[in-house]
């Protein structure tokens, strides 16, 4: 089984906080590269509790291989010592490799279009040790994939989707499955809607959350474990050419974790950069 996930692995990306194209930066999206396009992207992204802070940046690139089809990787580094629950949402100390799929892309009029994407893949421990109650378990790889659709136009661009991810089970130790969703709702004014020479924007409204199951350490359950979480908040895309900034701030709508293992975790912000090489084949976005 371990091979099999370490073979899957040069297939997939599971991150979702890094944005692609012009997507969000919380949210699942189904843009993709178009063919032989290099997409990079290097952030920060935070989350800040009681239990302290956690800090993840890492630089992730994608590869266009055909008009629908983007290989990725992504390596992180994390920095603090907060004890938080699990997240597939916020990036943390593992590698991943990927792959995503867009299998439907339907123009409907000039300018607007209906697109759904899926993804299939492996995440990797990474050198780094996680922090608080993950950082006494045994880390093995895990499975996951997510699905999203939405439709963009001109102005208006809305995404849902959603993701799961399974580890394999240690010789005492379980990483939580993880179960993960969003809704995100774009909007690009017309006043700020600018050339390919000129500074373009759009604003995102980007509803996450994410249910974990419970925690196995040396051989048992600990009790209380399981987390469900809901998050809400802005963010902002800045294009300038090839190079995109956004950035975003959320707090939680709902929380259930337990605060004597997780502390309280009260916000998430990100600052990503995204630089992308355009091909002779744009026939994608």
């Amino acid at each position: 089984m371990k091979a099999i996930l370490l073979l899957a692995s040069t297939l997939v990306l599971t991150s979702t906080a890094f944005a692609t194209d012009h997507g969000p930066v919380f949210g699942y999206a189904t843009p993709v590269n178009s063919q032989g396009e290099i997409s990079c992207d290097t952030g920060i992204f935070g989350r800040n509790g009681t239990g302290g802070t956690q800090l993840s940046t890492g630089t992730g690139c994608g590869y266009g291989v055909t008009p629908h089809f983007t290989v990725s990787a992504f390596l992180p580094a994390t920095f603090g010592s907060g004890s938080l629950p699990e997240s597939r949402i916020m990036p943390g100390s593992e590698w991943s490799a990927g792959a995503s799929w867009r299998f439907l892309h339907s123009v409907t009029s000039v300018g607007k279009r209906i697109e759904s994407t899926a993804s299939l893949g492996v995440v990797l421990p990474g050198p780094q040790q996680d922090s608080g109650v993950l950082g006494r378990l045994h880390r093995e790889p895990g499975v996951a994939g997510s699905i999203a659709t939405g439709y963009a136009s001109r102005s208006q661009y809305l995404w849902v989707g959603g993701g799961y991810t399974s580890f394999v089970p240690g010789p005492n130790d379980r990483r939580p499955d993880t179960i993960s969703w969003s809704g995100v709702y774009g909007y690009r004014p017309a006043k700020l809607r600018r050339a390919y020479d000129q500074w373009d924007y759009r604003g995102f409204a980007e509803l996450t959350g994410e249910h974990a199951g419970n925690v196995r350490s040396l051989g048992a359950v600990l009790p209380d474990s399981s987390t469900t979480s809901i998050w809400l908040g802005p963010s902002v895309l800045a294009i300038f050419k090839n190079v995109a900034i956004e950035g975003g701030l959320q707090a939680p709508v709902y929380r259930d974790a337990s605060e004597s293992l997780y502390g309280r975790e009260r916000f998430r912000f990100a600052l990503n950069i995204s630089y992308l090489r355009f091909s002779g084949h744009s026939n994608s976005h």
